[in-house]
């Protein structure tokens, strides 16, 4: 009884096959894989080109990040109502804190928004997994 092999991906990034989705697709949603990524706007694309497969990519991938982002944002309240309010070291330590999540988080984002103005079906690591499970 062996669990099934699954390929070991290593980096940021496993772009998709080109083959999967065709060019028509893509040039069609463009815009909306770019604007998926951006807060809480994930599902314009869904709405609007429900059988693209390219916009569903990105924003699948933008609806996992949306709720990274929501988890961090509760997590980041409760640091502040609890931790937070130590003198100095609570301000500190938050500060720094808050600034490189935030940071990566907006990098992602960026990243995003960058492959999928560009037409590239890139699969982020972390999030093409979790949105490999979402069922829109």
């Amino acid at each position: 009884m062996t669990a099934p092999l699954r390929p070991v991906v290593s980096g940021a990034v496993n772009d998709t096959n080109d083959h999967t989705i065709p060019p028509e697709e893509i040039a069609s949603g463009r815009l909306l894989a770019a604007v998926a990524y951006l807060p809480g706007l994930c599902f314009i694309g869904l709405l609007a080109f429900p059988e693209n497969r390219y916009v569903g990519l990105h924003a699948r991938q933008g609806f996992v990040l949306f709720l990274i982002e929501i988890l961090v944002a509760i997590a980041f309240a409760i640091f502040d109502a609890s931790i937070g309010q130590i003198p100095w070291v609570g301000l500190i330590l938050g500060a720094i804190l808050k600034f490189v999540v935030w940071m990566a988080l907006l990098l992602v984002t960026a990243y995003g928004v960058a492959k999928g103005a560009a037409g590239e079906p890139a699969r982020i690591a972390f999030l093409a997994e979790a949105a490999d499970k979402v069922p829109f």
